[in-house]
């Protein structure tokens, strides 16, 4: 399905589109990720008594530990896009080029349990060998919302 662009739009897309990770989102995700760590830090040394306390305390500790690391690290290479979107298709953070016309699905997905949103994310399909699926797992940290994205890829499409 065709869509209509003006003149103007179609000046502002001759250029391949950048998106990067939000500085601010990496900060709050970072020192939120950080808090956590430090609290089940603390239970982990007062359920020392109690093996399975502990071992619960330790097992969300280390996962809390990692998700730090993942938004420090993505911190320190946030002049890096997560992704280019062009004319030839979504080009992603690794270098690899998904044409448009093998892309069947490209979605943006809000995760959310009882109201509170979890995690956004990507999908996207297609019908090369290989990579059949793509899933962008840290879409909540980029500068643009989902129906941005959606509007992005159809003007470049």
């Amino acid at each position: 399905m065709e869509i209509y662009s003006s003149a103007a739009q179609q000046d502002k897309t001759r250029q391949d589109r950048p998106v990067f990770y939000s500085r601010s989102r990496l900060i709050g995700g970072t020192v939120l990720w950080a808090v956590v760590t430090v609290v089940l830090a603390v239970l982990c040394i007062r359920a020392q008594d109690k093996n399975i306390g502990i071992l619960i305390a330790a097992c969300f500790a280390l996962l809390t530990a990692w998700l730090t690391f993942k938004c420090f690290n993505t911190l320190r290479n946030i002049d890096k896009p997560a992704f280019v979107i062009g004319h030839q298709g979504l080009t992603l953070e690794n270098g690899m080029l998904l044409p448009w016309g093998n892309i069947t699905e490209n979605t943006w997905v809000n995760q959310s349990y009882v109201g509170i949103p979890i995690s956004k994310q990507i999908q996207i399909r297609t019908d090369l060998p290989k990579p059949k699926a793509r899933v962008l797992r840290r879409a909540t940290a980029l500068e643009i919302s989902g129906d941005e994205y959606l509007a992005l890829c159809d003007a470049y499409r």
